[in-house]
């Protein structure tokens, strides 16, 4: 507790799996924190834990990562209890996770409810969809009630990324009926996690990045659907910042459009509606079936 300023926020981040504690959305993330100063900045590395070993992709995401994700997020709100006893409020607390990650904030905040507490946010990059949703899904992990705000960036939905809307603020860059394939991302015929692959998935922390640099970069539209956003029934006045500055009393689908390349923000463009109907999705085949186990 000691390296804790109490008088601060604090922001705790984490990765997703076969992520690294030296990744470059670890180290993104975690240097544009630290260039904001003013802020306790805490990386929760379980890099150890994250990886497939020798089950292999797929079966290490299911049979070591995702049971350790949970043993940890538990963890973790075991220590975010701890810390509220030795004067740390939760109210100052900021949990951040990018893909599986995301999840394991979502355990913690369960597990802090669990003492009567709540945390005050978490904000969810592209959580996992792998066995927290569809016919897999055997497993809860981040949803509305893990926090006062649960703000979810959603880059990849139906992809590697969950495609419901599980916060109370959920975020979708770029959407489209058919699914989403980001501006300047590939499609097509892909290699099964190769980093075009996770292209998509990984675009949630590249905006969030972005945000923190410049908070007010990525205004988004609230709509109560995608089909109410384009036929222009979206509510600009209602918006809000994807990033630091998503408001605690927002709630619902926010919708925005953004570019290609970096810097990604359109501004007060991109609350814009853009049917992206056209925008191909990669290839469905079968054998991308394993694309979940991530």
């Amino acid at each position: 507790m000691s390296c804790i300023n109490q008088g601060l926020p604090t922001i705790v981040y984490t990765f997703g799996y076969r992520g690294k504690a030296t990744g470059p959305a670890t180290t993104a993330v975690l240097n544009a924190y630290i260039s904001k100063k003013k802020r306790n900045v805490i990386l929760l590395d379980w890099e150890e834990e994250a990886q497939s070993g020798l089950l292999g992709i797929p079966l290490g995401y299911a049979l070591s990562a995702v049971p350790n994700a949970k043993k940890i997020g538990r963890a973790l709100g075991d220590a975010l209890t701890k810390m509220t006893a030795s004067g740390v409020n939760l109210t100052d607390i900021h949990l951040i996770g990018h893909s599986l990650g995301a999840h394991i904030m979502g355990f913690a905040g369960k597990r802090v409810r669990e003492y009567g507490n709540v945390i005050t946010r978490i904000t969810g990059l592209d959580p996992a969809r792998a066995l927290f949703e569809g016919v897999l899904a055997v497993y809860s992990g981040l949803d509305r009630t893990c926090a006062r705000l649960v703000d979810i960036v959603h880059s990849d939905p139906g992809g590697y990324g969950i495609s419901s809307a599980a916060g109370t603020v959920d975020i979708w860059p770029n959407y489209s009926r058919n699914g989403v394939t980001q501006p300047g991302c590939p499609h097509g015929k892909i290699h099964m996690l190769k980093q075009e692959d996770l292209c998509n998935h990984d675009r949630s922390w590249h905006f969030f990045v972005e945000a923190l640099g410049a908070p007010t970069s990525f205004p988004c539209a609230a709509a109560e659907s995608y089909e109410e956003w384009i036929a222009g029934n979206g509510d600009v006045e209602q918006k809000i910042y994807l990033g630091d500055l998503t408001s605690m009393r927002a709630k619902g689908n926010f919708y925005l459009n953004t570019k290609a390349d970096s810097p990604y923000s359109m501004g007060a463009e991109g609350m814009i509606p853009n049917d992206n109907q056209t925008r191909v999705r990669r290839n469905p085949n079968f054998t991308r079936i394993l694309r979940y186990f991530r």
